[in-house]
């Protein structure tokens, strides 16, 4: 059982700060004891990473990804290829790793450049090692209500959301973003937790005709605090799940305008230490619940 949650408050409001960098903790706190377990049968969960380029983005992100995977025990296995690879051999790795027994999770790391093609390399993984969740059957079977792996930032989210006890039956919410790897899936998660979901993209006019109606507002539109407290509906609970870099600014800011959202929410994740820390607990989870169901299946 995990402890409770501190029950922190941004500065000069009441709007409760969710605290995801503390969940995630707890979460890599209990998957240390899970890895011991599998440990003791002879099993050590692996997460293979394909890195393709030299975005020096993705690269800090695998660095991130391997450093949380060490913490828990999980064993990092990341093959880094030029861009001028050929379709085959990253396709032909790709078979090699799904018919590895000693290998759970594949993830592709986002973007691979062109001419490559990316959606044929998820096309090609084994669902079943999908520890990311955004294969197209991964994505088709949460339409479907099937088990797969879920998208791990919508999936850290909902995870945060139960954590500190907060409806989502009945709520009407409004998801700000149309991704593949966050809004598609964040609107179909809450929509198999009953509530009633309204999607918006950048197109969506006026936006905040809609965002003033949301009871559970995510913001994933990748553009700097662009929601504000004007926007949001009094006592809405704000998700941002946007990382932003401005020039001139110190770190990353969200799609959150957070001075002013907190201001009117009842509760609001904080950029940094909200959404990010969830999402690399929820690839570790996933990492290590594919190697118990490995391990379930050869016992």
């Amino acid at each position: 059982m995990r402890e409770p949650l501190p029950r922190e408050y941004a500065p000069n409001t009441d709007a409760l700060l969710l605290n995801g960098k503390a969940l995630a903790q707890q979460i890599r706190e209990s998957l240390k004891e899970r890895v011991a377990q599998l440990q003791t049968r002879g099993i050590t969960p692996c997460l293979a990473v394909m890195l393709v380029g030299d975005d020096p983005a993705s690269h800090t992100y695998v660095r991130t990804k391997a450093r949380a995977c060490e913490s828990v025990g999980i064993r990092s296995l990341v093959r880094h290829y030029p861009a001028t690879v050929s379709q085959q051999e990253l396709e032909a790795q790709i078979d090699a790793w799904n018919a590895d027994p000693e290998v759970h999770g594949v993830l592709i790391q986002h973007p691979v450049p062109a001419p490559l093609d990316e959606s044929a390399l998820l096309r090609r993984l084994d669902p079943r090692k999908d520890v990311d969740g955004i294969t197209p059957r991964s994505l088709g079977a949460l339409l479907t209500g099937e088990e797969a792996f879920g998208a791990c930032t919508p999936l850290g989210i909902i995870t945060l959301l139960d954590a500190y006890g907060i409806p989502i039956e009945g709520k009407h919410a409004v998801v700000v973003g149309r991704s593949v790897i966050l809004g598609k899936p964040m609107a179909l998660m809450l929509l198999n937790r009953n509530a009633t979901v309204t999607i918006c993209h950048s197109r969506t006019r006026p936006l905040e005709h809609y965002t003033r109606q949301a009871d559970i507002l995510v913001a994933a539109l990748g553009k700097p605090e662009y929601i504000t407290g004007e926007m949001i509906k009094p006592g809405a609970v704000v998700i941002d799940a946007g990382y932003n870099r401005v020039e001139g600014r110190t770190g990353d800011v969200g799609d959150v305008h957070f001075e002013s959202a907190a201001k009117v929410a009842s509760a609001i994740t904080p950029v940094p230490g909200g959404v990010g820390p969830m999402t690399v607990a929820m690839l570790l989870q996933n990492t290590v619940l594919s190697a118990e169901r490995w391990a379930s299946d050869a016992s």
